[in-house]
């Protein structure tokens, strides 16, 4: 078969993508795909057809279902179809993460994306404070100034006995002693806060009590554009590894 051909069908087996699950584990006669599919019964008809002449499908007593062959089509069309919709999901996060960086995107691939938009830019940050005060004790890297509504609630939770290993940019630390001298020392004095700075950190990171997030931002950062969390346990134990990868690296700050 030429390889124009090979390209077509691969086109075609993925634009009937709901075709073949609405085949999967079960037979259908035409009036009963044109019902699965919300498609007129011609429509159903030209499909059913188009099928049989790529032996997708097979007659039987019951009506038609997938030949074996089909069945593998369509396992492989649905997997290449969540993997799609998985990696455009965290498109963002991909496009952002540094090439010596490696990173499983399969590890968020459950992951809650939350994007700023027009109407709230502040989405992504409420997120992160959402999980924040959940959470008993935080480890991560920190690339940006904070919005103000974080240092309180931040100084809070601390002053509450939050366990924090924060990494931080030189530049970030330097404002955040600039704009909260009193609020930065008093929170590096406690015995549960460690504080360290890095020059090179390769995102933004949390690693809370049981989940991991990653925030997004825009070159001159600022509050994030995106934040992607997950409870995944292997996502949480890369975080970690990343994150001691880099504290060793860091100078502590006290």
């Amino acid at each position: 078969m030429p390889e124009d051909s090979d390209t077509k069908a691969i086109l075609e087996f993925i634009r009937r993508r709901s075709t073949f699950e609405a085949f999967e584990d079960q037979h259908l006669d035409k009036r009963e795909l044109a019902e699965q599919l919300d498609v007129s019964r011609p429509t159903a008809h030209r499909i059913i057809t188009s099928f049989l002449d790529q032996e997708l499908i097979q007659e039987t007593d019951n009506g038609y279902e997938l030949t074996r062959y089909g069945s593998i089509i369509g396992e492989a069309v649905q997997t290449y179809h969540k993997e799609v919709v998985r990696a455009t999901s965290l498109k963002s996060l991909l496009n952002e993460l540094p090439d010596d960086i490696e990173f499983e995107y399969q590890l968020f691939a459950d992951a809650t994306v939350t994007e700023a938009t027009y109407d709230d830019p502040f989405r992504p940050m409420s997120r992160f404070i959402e999980l924040f005060q959940k959470t008993s004790r935080i480890k991560g890297f920190n690339k940006s100034f904070l919005e103000p509504m974080y240092i309180d609630i931040a100084h809070e939770r601390i002053e509450a006995g939050l366990e924090s290993d924060i990494i931080y940019d030189p530049k970030v630390i330097e404002l955040v002693l600039e704009e909260y001298p009193n609020l930065a020392t008093a929170a590096l004095e406690q015995e549960h806060v460690s504080a360290a700075v890095h020059n090179d950190l390769p995102i933004a990171m949390v690693v809370f009590e049981d989940r991991i997030g990653i925030g997004v931002h825009s070159e001159s950062m600022g509050a994030p554009l995106a934040w992607i969390d997950t409870a995944n346990p292997d996502a949480i134990a890369w975080g970690e590894q990343l994150f001691e990868q880099y504290r060793s690296e860091a100078t502590p700050l006290y």
